[in-house]
């Protein structure tokens, strides 16, 4: 056999290697933990970003409703005041066809003027 001396390792070296052991196990913990932080802290900066943006989209549909609450009552009002415009004008020419009798000497005129020719004379009114 060998005529090697025998080497006796160090206690201390060997405490050594256990602590840097542990060391590692510990940085490599810190690590792995490091990583989930950070993608958790990814994730939860989209949320925020998504959060503001719904937030923003809330708030803008909120005023948009405020400012529609005045515009649908402007357009009730002005249905009911085409309504009422509209009733007044067949009312009126209901009232105006009543009242105008036939004139057989305007009613060939009518028919000129309608395919453009000769020209309107100008009618006295009736004298009340």
């Amino acid at each position: 056999f060998g005529a090697r001396p025998h080497f006796r390792p160090n206690p201390y070296y060997e405490d050594l290697e256990r602590m840097e052991e542990a060391v590692m196990s510990i940085l490599h913990n810190l690590e792995m933990e490091n990583t989930e932080i950070h993608e958790n802290n990814h994730k939860l900066k989209k949320e925020i970003t998504f959060s503001r943006n719904l937030l923003s989209q809330l708030l803008m549909e909120n005023t948009c409703r405020k400012k529609l609450v005045p515009l649908k009552q402007e357009s009730k009002e002005v249905h009911l005041d085409c309504a009422l415009n509209q009733k007044y004008l067949v009312d009126f020419n209901k009232k105006d066809k009543d009242q105008q009798r036939p004139d057989p000497a305007s009613s060939g005129l009518r028919k000129c003027k309608r395919a453009g020719i000769g020209h309107t004379p100008v009618r006295e009114l009736p004298e009340e």
